[in-house]
């Protein structure tokens, strides 16, 4: 690759947009562009050669993901996951990652890759969408609830205000000239009274009067209000306010406060609900003083006082408008003269005629209160918007209905949240579900239909829908259902179901319940979720998980035969090899054969140390291993390896040395642990020394800590090939006369130094020799 197609690749590389983290098969970061710095705050020198463990908030994350995704038997060619990483300064993040497998042209696992996306300005969005919809439902239950008396609306809508701004005291104040007065409060149980006044400028609501909008006061200590008049006597720390207005005039003030200072800050969803809370209860004020002078109009009065939806009718059974609130100027373009003994019918979309006939009208003209219907009605300037329209049936005194009453709202803003809803719903396989249980009518989401691989829109019943359920799963379904219906027990269930299709599917069924004044469950509604894909990942983890202790089963009897069944002869062969060499010099044999005997009872020394070295290495990884930690002699422990291999140094024409500062260190180690080190420390700088070379071996401490160090004049190493030298990529490789070692004595000796909270060093230079230490904290004073 030229040098231009380089610098291109990594320019394009540089250029996503998103952090990008490539990893080798042991998930330590290899590479990482431009943008990772920007999201993580690490330099990519920073990271390279560390494990991607360093970026997940959670371990268990980290490790759930190696066990699911980033491991050498996946097969995932990608996936999109979210999580939580953390930056260079802690904070935590969400994110959104794609992954994958990164395989060689023979299909093996060499690395992964990641793709991670920062979601925290989603996330936030998600949840300012979130607490503005809670308000926004807050406000429609307050606007559209049942009560009739206006001071009971206003006080429930006080109690919910409060409630949802988590403050503890809600008040409607008149203002005239400088004294303040309270008309509504909330909760009932303070020490506030209807009529209680006080001095506008003594309370906070003096700041609010004279704004042009909402006032908010997260904690009154730390803001530029600290020494007002209101804090000195009532210590308010929280506090948020807005003027009530009517025909430009002002007249009072809504607010909210408490004694404890928030802990979140008032958002943009609570100053917007505010607003609109304002302007709803100055409308509902000053409608209260106009209903004063409209006794002529009963029917009229009536119909304004029980309805405060934003656009309140009178029809004729058949539909034609008597009566349209002036709000409909705003709402439609029309002025109410231009609409009154017009039939609503020709204002509705075409493709929604039927469904308000059939929905709404017809069962109005029935005697049926309609509490809801969406559709679509045109505006005077052409242009469609969404109406919802509660609709309710006034009779004479033959109980025949006469006349209909409306009440109906601009939806368009949340029909668009709506929509969105339902392409992420797609997205996440969720479906929702309602059913009319006065009407026997069940309505589903486009996605619940998908999920049951059915045409959408298709009529489906309550028992058909039941009838979808695996047969074992469907009296669950059906006794699910009737406890929400009589005793309104909601219920949340994962059932196999059956497609239209025959596809086998596991689903997550939710229902929620609807009541009336009385108690009685007039809507059941809920949440449909496929389960399949992450039934079947349970699935493939519990039989990797069986295959797993299978394996660890057989190779738990491995190492027992290597332990026990092997190492038992091999002992005979040293003990007899022993005694024959110990007699060799005064036995008249063939100096061939006196060195043939040599070489078996120092190959079967060797390879006792090797399986030593694997019954240790076996131990260490499943756990099943304790250090004896106790009082032993350096130089006891160190005089048996070299009396155990001076004879192969000597073999191979190589001067021993050995150097300790006390004649007799005494140290708290395991002395099991301390020659088997040292045993492969000196065993690797015979191998891979030559004659005529020396190697030293030294001892030595201090307040803090005590080592043993071997030193070699051998062949040495690259820098490659240290990085890798404690790594499963390091590969067992040949001495100076063609020795094989048993590949991972390194390893071995560096976990049993870690158990002690030790370290390894090396120093190593290419044809120059190595130098290995290996070194221990010391638990108290030196004993010599």
């Amino acid at each position: 690759m030229s040098d231009i197609d380089f610098k291109f690749l990594q320019s394009v590389f540089n250029a996503i947009p998103d952090a990008v983290i490539i990893a080798d098969k042991d998930r330590k970061i290899r590479s990482v562009n431009s943008t990772f710095e920007t999201i993580f705050g690490f330099s990519e020198q920073e990271v390279l050669g560390e494990k991607t463990k360093m970026l997940y908030a959670s371990e268990e994350d980290f490790k759930q993901t190696g066990q699911t995704k980033y491991n050498p038997t996946s097969d995932i060619d990608s996936v999109i996951y979210e999580i939580d990483y953390k930056r260079k300064d802690s904070t935590v993040f969400p994110a959104e990652t794609i992954g994958s497998v990164v395989n060689d042209d023979e299909g093996k696992t060499i690395g992964y890759m990641g793709i991670t996306r920062d979601l925290t300005t989603q996330k936030k969005r998600e949840h300012d969408l979130n607490k503005l919809t809670e308000r926004l439902q807050l406000l429609v239950e307050i606007t559209t609830g049942n009560e009739e008396d206006l001071g009971a609306k206003i006080e429930k809508a006080l109690k919910m205000m409060t409630q949802v701004l988590d403050l503890e005291v809600g008040i409607i104040s008149s203002i005239s000239g400088g004294t303040y007065t309270i008309e509504y409060f909330y909760p009932q149980d303070s020490e506030l009274e209807k009529g209680m006044q006080f001095d506008l400028e003594n309370t906070y609501c003096d700041i609010t009067y004279n704004a042009d909008d909402v006032v908010d006061i997260d904690h009154m200590t730390e803001s530029m209000h600290q020494g007002h008049p209101c804090y000195e006597q009532f210590e308010l720390e929280s506090y948020v306010g807005i003027p009530l207005s009517a025909n430009g005039n002002r007249f009072g003030t809504l607010n909210f406060s408490s004694i404890e200072p928030k802990t979140e800050s008032f958002t943009k969803a609570d100053r917007d609900t505010l607003r609109l809370l304002a302007e709803w209860l100055s409308s509902m004020l000053e409608q209260e003083k106009a209903e004063m002078k409209l006794r002529e109009s009963r029917e009229k009065f009536r119909l304004i006082s029980e309805h405060s939806a934003d656009l309140v009718c009178l029809h004729d059974a058949d539909g034609t408008y008597e009566y349209v609130s002036p709000s409909v100027t705003d709402i439609l373009g029309y002025t109410p003269e231009e609409l009154i003994g017009v039939n609503p019918y020709t204002l509705f979309h075409p493709d929604d005629l039927q469904k308000v006939e059939e929905e709404s009208h017809n069962p109005a003209k029935a005697d049926q209160k309609i509490r809801s219907i969406q559709y679509r009605i045109k505006r005077k300037d052409g242009k469609y918007i969404w109406f919802e329209t509660s609709t309710e049936p006034i009779t004479n005194g033959n109980g025949e209905v006469e006349k209909l009453r409306t009440g109906s709202r601009d939806i368009t803003n949340r029909k668009k949240l709506e929509l969105l809803l339902q392409e992420t719903n797609r997205l996440a396989e969720v479906g929702g579900w309602e059913y009319d249980v006065d009407n026997d009518h069940l309505y589903w989401t486009d996605e619940v239909y998908r999920i049951h691989e059915l045409p959408i829109s298709k009529e489906v019943n309550v028992e058909e829908a039941i009838n979808y359920y695996s047969p074992d799963s469907r009296d669950k379904i059906k006794q699910a259902v009737s406890k929400a219906i009589d005793k309104g027990i909601e219920y949340d269930m994962e059932l196999p179901i059956i497609t239209a299709k025959d596809n086998p599917k596991w689903v997550r069924a939710i229902g929620k319940v609807e009541q009336d004044e009385n108690g009685n469950v007039y809507k059941l509604y809920g949440v449909f979720k496929d389960l399949t894909k992450r039934k079947e990942m349970e699935e493939t983890l519990r039989e990797r998980n069986q295959a797993l202790e299978k394996l660890n089963t057989t190779t738990n009897k491995i190492y027992s035969v290597l332990g026990h069944d092997l190492k038992t002869p091999l002992s005979s062969i040293i003990g007899f090899s022993d005694i024959v060499s110990s007699d060799l010099e005064n036995m008249d044999i063939d100096p061939e054969v006196k060195e043939y005997l040599t070489y078996i009872n120092q190959s079967a020394t060797q390879m006792a140390g090797m399986i030593d070295d694997l019954s240790r290495w076996a131990q260490l990884q499943t756990d099943d291993f304790d250090l004896a930690i106790e009082d032993i002699s350096l130089q006891k422990a160190i005089n048996d390896i070299l009396e155990l291999l001076e004879p192969t140094a000597e073999e191979k024409e190589i001067n021993l040395t050995y150097d300790c500062k006390e004649e007799d260190f005494i140290v708290e180690a395991d002395e099991q642990m301390v020659k088997t080190v040292v045993r492969n420390f000196l065993s690797n700088a015979i191998k891979f020394s030559s004659p005529g070379d020396e190697i030293e071996i030294t001892c030595s401490y201090n307040s803090d800590f005590w080592e043993i160090s071997v030193q070699d004049e051998g062949a040495g190493m690259t820098e490659e090939t240290h990085k890798k030298l404690f790594s499963s990529e390091h590969p067992s490789t040949y001495g100076t006369k063609n020795e094989k070692g048993s590949g991972i004595g390194l390893k071995l000796c560096q976990h049993l130094v870690e158990l002690q909270e030790g370290e390894i060093m090396v120093n190593s230079t290419l044809n120059v020799g190595s130098t290995f230490t290996m070194r221990i904290p010391r638990n108290g004073e030196s004993k010599t």
